[in-house]
């Protein structure tokens, strides 16, 4: 990962530091893209320009509600759109006791990632005796409730034939499958136990390790965002919902994404689990072999 600039590093720790009581900042991870921005008066001249989105763990002193999400609107507000981040808030009394996945995940970012702040008077600190490991059965026992909760849903949208049920209690439905099915990528794929539940976050952190949301649920056209904008409402839009408020089509659309993501992401989950687990036995192999 390239290092963030100072003058970013500036205004990050800025953001940051003046919205919450901070304890850290770790940058890791970023995704650079390159795009260019016509002009209508001279079209001939096309502005290139950059963008950039990063992945930032923040250790705090103090909760507030929705902080992760206005930290990232106003690090876009305030780099022009040249900076957006997807962060992750946590109270430093969760490194005390975490378990051991999310233990590793924090162990993993402390050690490598990189550090833009730090209070010098009351840094993070996470109380290990040994390099924490993956616990691949705990992760696998999540995976499994995850799973009960999809089957449950999705045998109650997919077998119902009842030509009154309502799309916007499915679309609602599909919300939750989706969302399930993002917490258990995130799991098995770095460790981490995520606190806040926003599809858009879940999505933008599953695309720190893949493009699985991306390929099935794009944000680039109107369309898209149109679909995208049904999919990720909260259950709690069906109190002030009416009749219809879902276009039908749109229901079909978004329904057909979900089921094509749910059955590549199973295949996803699985591989990597897989391939955790023989990590792990050749580790145990060669620590036998070492005796």
């Amino acid at each position: 990962m390239n290092a963030i600039e100072f003058s970013q590093q500036k205004e990050l720790k800025e953001v940051i530091t003046d919205h919450i009581k901070t304890s850290a900042i770790y940058c890791f991870g970023k995704q650079e893209t390159v795009y260019r921005s016509s002009r209508k008066i001279y079209p001939d001249k096309e502005l290139q320009k950059e963008h950039s989105h990063l992945y930032l763990l923040v250790f705090v002193h103090e909760t507030k509600e929705n902080a992760g999400s206005d930290i990232s609107d106003k690090i876009n507000a305030k780099t022009q759109g040249s900076l957006t981040a997807t962060v992750l808030i946590h109270h430093v009394q969760s490194l005390k006791d975490p378990c051991q996945d999310q233990q590793f995940f924090f162990w993993q970012i402390m050690q490598n990632a990189e550090l833009l702040f730090q209070d010098i008077n009351k840094p993070p600190y996470l109380n290990i005796s040994e390099t924490p490991k993956r616990n691949l059965n705990s992760t696998s026992h999540y995976i499994a409730w995850r799973n009960n909760n999809i089957a449950t849903i999705w045998g109650w949208v997919y077998n119902d034939d009842d030509a009154s049920s309502s799309d916007e209690v499915k679309m609602s439905a599909l919300h939750q499958i989706v969302e399930q099915i993002c917490l258990s990528l995130i799991r098995v794929f770095i460790g981490y136990t995520p606190n806040h539940f926003a599809l858009e976050y879940l999505f933008n952190l599953c695309e720190y390790f893949t493009t699985i949301t991306a390929d099935f649920f794009p944000r680039q056209t109107r369309e898209d965002k149109t679909i995208f904008k049904l999919l990720k409402q909260q259950p709690n839009t069906l109190r002030f919902s009416k009749t219809n408020d879902v276009d039908y089509l749109y229901y079909q659309v978004v329904e057909e994404r979900c089921e094509n993501f749910k059955n590549q992401a199973e295949i996803l989950i699985q591989n990597e689990i897989n391939r955790q687990n023989e990590v792990e036995n050749e580790a145990e192999k060669t620590d036998k072999e070492l005796v």
